[in-house]
């Protein structure tokens, strides 16, 4: 099953990024609530999405960029996708709205680089990414059990792909 082909919020560039590699970068002001990203692709079982992971890791495809979207259902961004270049941090200027979107947290400057919170798009305990995004909250390791920090549950409440809000109540 595919979904519509991702976008990307026009004030929204891939430049170099002060955090890692390459990323969004706003090239003019977004106002807090603006929908900054809608993610799009293929959807995958979780079966799947290691095998494609594997493949990746052996060199037989490129890297996967993916978000847990439901139980057993992941979304891979198509290679290359310019939506998908989003970097972590653990203080994020976005966050989700719904399985897919990600609107402005707070407002974003010009020049700001346009982050997430890795740990907001997983549910997949063996989620582990070694963190140096410089922010004050810094955890210096983000994992696909980072839902369960009652700080993180607090400063984003409902915003998290819901296959993790589901766990919520679990």
């Amino acid at each position: 099953m595919d979904t519509p082909a991702p976008w990307l919020h026009p004030h929204v560039v891939v430049r170099h990024s002060s955090v890692h590699g390459r990323g969004h970068v706003a090239v003019a002001p977004i106002a807090a609530g603006t929908v900054v990203t809608r993610l799009g692709g293929d959807i995958v079982s979780t079966r799947e999405l290691e095998a494609l992971l594997a493949a990746a890791t052996r060199g037989e495809r490129p890297y996967v960029d993916t978000i847990t979207i439901g139980h057993d259902r992941h979304l891979v961004l198509p290679a290359g996708a310019p939506a998908g270049r989003a970097n972590h941090s653990c203080d994020p200027n976005t966050w989700w709205t719904d399985a897919v979107t990600l609107a402005a947290r707070r407002d974003i400057a010009e020049g700001e680089e346009v982050t997430n919170d890795y740990a907001t798009s997983t549910d997949q305990e063996a989620f582990v990414l070694d963190c140096a995004c410089a922010s004050a909250l810094c955890r210096g390791r983000v994992t696909g059990g980072d839902w369960r920090l009652p700080q993180l549950r607090a400063r984003y409440g409902e915003h998290w792909v819901p296959a993790v809000l589901a766990r919520f109540d679990g």
